[in-house]
């Protein structure tokens, strides 16, 4: 790109860091067409590093770099400094730099009795409905903080993909329960969003936070997900609708199998399992 060939040659005293930082910003949002919080973590990351290099990354050495993430071994680290130089300077320098392998965590699920416990302790008609939203429908936190109403369909309980082009994980519609519903509805009245206005306008991180606290680090938006899979499970869904209502079916079986797909079949895949979140179990 233009940018990587004009700071290539500028001689190092003419580096100007702010400059470099703000031309990578803009690639990551336009070019790339990233989130912002991946932006604002590579952001954090390049900004680290010339810090640490206090010279343009160009004139970087390997030892230097891996002398950096020795500093910084956080994953996104590396995957900011692989962006960085592999896609903004349009160099293989980084390229020896791989991403670790995340280990497997072993995801605990609570019990209905916990899910219940919490949610009588959330003390907002919003922290409420998102919890229902996150146990009933499978949604990633980003996607739920995101959505809109344009992307509802209240009458068939069901949420609609994103047609965000930087979104970068795959969603397929999925569906919430009459728990939700009735929270949700009543939320859109209290706060009357616009069609294109978030729902949730809390910080993206406030329901992580509040749930750890009232539930004793036990229930997060990533385990009430983990939670919708396995009680879809034990309610005897396949694991291919499962993966469809969370995002992970690859787009080319979505097109192959359609019908399998298909709002109308996952709709009656997901109202035939009856999910309940709250309550005794039945």
């Amino acid at each position: 790109m233009a940018a990587s060939s004009e700071f290539a040659i500028a001689p190092i005293s003419a580096f100007d860091p702010e400059l470099f930082l703000s031309e990578f910003e803009q690639a990551c949002q336009i070019d790339y067409r990233l989130r912002p919080l991946t932006i604002q973590e590579h952001l954090r990351h390049a900004r680290k590093l010339l810090a640490f290099l206090d010279k343009h990354p160009l004139h970087a050495t390997r030892p230097e770099l891996r002398q950096f993430l020795m500093l910084n071994p956080a994953i996104n680290a590396v995957k900011a400094v692989r962006v960085l130089y592999g896609k903004f300077l349009e160099s293989d320098f980084a390229k020896c730099f791989k991403i670790p392998q995340s280990v497997p965590r072993v995801i605990i699920v609570p019990t209905r009795e916990q899910l219940t416990q919490t949610y009588e302790r959330l003390k907002t008609l919003e922290m409420k409905a998102a919890f229902l939203m996150f146990a009933s429908s499978g949604l990633r936190r980003h996607e739920l903080m995101e959505l809109i109403p344009l992307r509802i369909d209240m009458e068939k309980g069901m949420v609609m993909p994103s047609s965000d082009p930087s979104q970068t994980k795959l969603q397929w519609v999925t569906f919430f329960n009459f728990e939700a519903k009735i929270l949700l509805q009543e939320l859109l009245r209290a706060k009357s969003p616009s069609p294109n206005e978030r729902i949730f306008r809390m910080h993206d991180d406030t329901p992580t936070k509040i749930l750890r606290r009232v539930s004793g680090g036990k229930i997060t938006p990533k385990i009430l997900r983990s939670w919708f899979c396995n009680e879809l499970g034990r309610l005897g869904v396949q694991d291919r609708y499962i993966d469809a209502f969370c995002g992970r079916v690859p787009k080319s079986v979505l097109a192959r199998h359609y019908t399998d797909y298909s709002p109308e079949r996952l709709k009656e895949v997901y109202d035939k399992a009856g999910l309940r979140v709250l309550g005794a179990m039945g």
